[in-house]
């Protein structure tokens, strides 16, 4: 059985008309009462009784038409369900963000956006580091992730584009002794203890910081965090120094000094997502984000 039967038969039941349901489905008369007999030797039920008055339901038809009145119905909501979904006016987008990195002065607009003109979208958000991150984008469990260039330019699979180009900067408490100095460079902290995160979480960050150490001529003493976070408040207590990208969202705090350096690597915040994830959400979050953002000519990297 179609699901055309399904709308002819549920048609006929509700007008108990061939003639008015044949009109109301642009279709012959004829052409109705075939596929009703068809359906009814299909299903070995005779669904309704002809009188000289009309047609009326059969018992076994009545149970038949409540039955497939509600499915037929079910039917209809899906299919307008999935026509939303694929153009982006229903479903749901889920979105990792870096942990401690600054989305303030755009996300809240994207947001805003979605509320009021796609109240059926469900938008959803959460942190992460950057090892979970880049996991969940693969799994599926996340659509897009912010997080840095670096992290994910060799990813397979994974596209991304710039949303902010980020520089890096040495980053201390303004208490640290270095902290009066007006400029600080990679060369004035070779004795310093560098604070970096562990290769468990990012096996990108501290090899790259590394080498930049060794183009200057030293080798860093360290403290490994396991987490961003617990970075973060490392240097905020003033157990050493690090080098953070200018997204992070300790640049906003007053008592944390920021001293800009060229780096090997681009840390620039960019918004990532998986060439094998086809949720139309995607395509319609980064148009918004883009316009917001005035990138609206920004390339798309990865996955060559």
């Amino acid at each position: 059985m179609t699901m055309t039967q399904v709308k002819y038969f549920v048609t006929v039941a509700r007008c108990l008309s061939v003639t008015k349901a044949a009109e109301q489905l642009f279709i012959s008369q004829p052409a109705l009462s075939r596929h009703i007999r068809n359906m009814e030797e299909e299903l070995n039920i005779q669904l309704f009784v002809r009188t000289k008055n009309g047609i009326r339901l059969t018992p076994a038809g009545s149970s038949l038409y409540i039955g497939m009145r509600d499915m037929y119905h079910n039917y209809i909501e899906l299919v307008k369900k999935a026509h939303k979904i694929q153009k982006g006016l229903d479903g749901a987008l889920k979105i990792g963000i870096l942990d401690q990195t600054n989305i303030a002065d755009f996300m809240p607009l994207i947001y805003r956006y979605f509320h009021e003109t796609h109240p059926n979208v469900d938008l959803w958000f959460q942190t992460g580091s950057f090892d979970f991150l880049v996991s969940e984008l693969y799994s599926g469990r996340l659509d897009l992730i912010f997080t840095l260039q670096f992290e994910v330019v060799r990813k397979e699979s994974i596209l991304y584009q710039y949303v902010s180009r980020s520089k890096d900067h040495i980053v201390m408490s303004k208490y640290h002794p270095l902290a009066r100095k007006e400029r600080v460079t990679l060369d004035d902290v070779k004795e310093e203890t560098f604070v970096m995160i562990s290769e468990e979480d990012n096996p990108e960050s501290a090899p790259l910081i590394f080498e930049l150490c060794k183009e200057h001529g030293f080798v860093p003493q360290v403290h490994f965090a396991k987490t961003l976070a617990e970075q973060i408040l490392w240097i905020e207590v003033g157990m050493g120094v690090s080098i953070l990208d200018s997204r992070t969202s300790l640049k906003l705090n007053p008592d944390v000094k920021f001293y800009q350096i060229e780096s090997n690597w681009d840390p620039s915040l960019v918004v990532a997502w998986n060439q094998n994830n086809y949720n139309p959400l995607i395509s319609v979050f980064l148009k918004k984000m883009n316009e917001i953002l005035g990138l609206e000519g920004e390339d798309v990297y990865g996955a060559e």
